[in-house]
């Protein structure tokens, strides 16, 4: 498990504002490599990991929007059953939440 820093951007709940900031992202040569979004009201969080935090943070603040950042533990796991279970028990046991999660494909599959 690695430590790894994530933006969250708390944008407005709107057709478009995904694509807008992808949009913006994108022309700054910033990928993505993990996303979550979700409605939950007036000011919905973006949880971004990306490839250049500091440019993707004054992207997202010149488009308006509000950010936080947060450290997380960032997994990888292989295609393997029984992997998440083990994860998730070994964090249980450590008594560590899991708040929320999302999952990303790896590079080339």
């Amino acid at each position: 498990m690695a430590r790894a820093k994530q933006l969250t951007a708390w944008v407005e709940n709107v057709s478009g504002e995904l694509g807008r900031i992808a949009q913006a992202l994108g022309q700054a040569k910033v990928e993505i490599t993990a996303f979550t979004a979700y409605g939950a009201g007036v000011a919905c969080p973006l949880r971004l990991q990306v490839s250049n935090h500091t440019k993707a943070k004054e992207v997202l603040l010149g488009l308006g929007i509000r950010v936080t950042e947060e450290e997380v533990l960032r997994v990888a796991l292989a295609g393997k059953p029984g992997l998440l279970e083990n994860l998730a028990t070994r964090l249980g046991e450590a008594h560590i939440n899991v708040e929320y999660a999302y999952a990303a494909a790896p590079r080339g599959k």
